[in-house]
């Protein structure tokens, strides 16, 4: 569905005032990132409509597979916004003269939308980034340095992160960003890049091992820079997301 579609027949197509966002998380160059589209002058979240016959569920999984072509992947709702003055005609008006579009004021996306908010978390490795059905560009941008953001995107986005960061303390959902093999530093890395702080390694070791989560496999990561450690996978994956 191009641009002009999706304005015009969007309305007969989707379920009124309501939208999903994803933040879409990678894990690279010890990074935590998120995937962002461009629109105009500034970036928001992969999102879309839901279907009409569609449940909230399978519209986030549509479009997660749209954006970065991967399916069976960690997702999770996290939050809804939904304030009762939550519309953006303003900052539509602005989008569309950017980008020298005729402006309609009674268009459907200027009404109030609820949006449905997920979080996923991809091997980064793994994903092949699209703009979706828009052909918006798209990049992966640093937690830690957010570009401008259109709507409440950014909210959102750090929304996102505070709900990883409760979840893998928890829930222990961070080996989602790694590749199927990965040693016990790495994953200690990961953990201090998305909790933003020093975790004892021997103490975060044991606490990993003792949830009996992990395989540990009969060879060593060889490109580590000093002593050799082993590998681990997720010793039953479908049943750890």
């Amino acid at each position: 569905m191009d641009a002009k579609t999706y304005l015009e027949k969007g309305a007969e197509l989707f379920l009124p005032h309501t939208s999903v966002d994803m933040v879409i998380m990678g894990y690279q160059d010890h990074q935590l990132k998120v995937l962002l589209q461009q629109m105009a002058t500034k970036w928001t979240l992969p999102g879309g409509g839901v279907g009409k016959e569609e449940s909230v569920t399978d519209a986030a999984t549509r479009v997660l597979y749209e954006r970065v072509g991967l399916s069976n992947q960690f997702l999770k709702l996290f939050t809804v916004f939904g304030n009762g003055d939550r519309s953006f005609r303003d900052e539509f008006e602005q989008i569309f003269k950017a980008v020298d579009m005729a402006w309609n004021p009674d268009l459907w996306i200027n009404n109030r939308h609820i949006t449905i908010c997920f979080y996923a978390l991809v091997d980064i490795q793994k994903t092949e980034p699209t703009g979706g059905n828009l052909d918006l560009p798209v990049a992966w941008h640093p937690m830690t340095a957010l570009p401008d953001m259109w709507f409440d995107h950014s909210a959102i986005t750090l929304a996102g992160l505070e709900q990883v960061r409760k979840d893998v303390s928890s829930e222990y959902v961070s080996h989602n960003l790694l590749p199927e093999e990965f040693s016990m530093p790495e994953l200690h890395r990961l953990h201090e890049t998305i909790l933003a702080k020093k975790l004892e390694r021997s103490r975060f070791q044991k606490k990993m091992l003792a949830l009996d989560l992990f395989e540990r496999l009969p060879k060593m990561k060889e490109d580590a820079p000093r002593r050799k450690p082993f590998l681990y996978r997720i010793k039953n994956k479908d049943k750890s997301r």
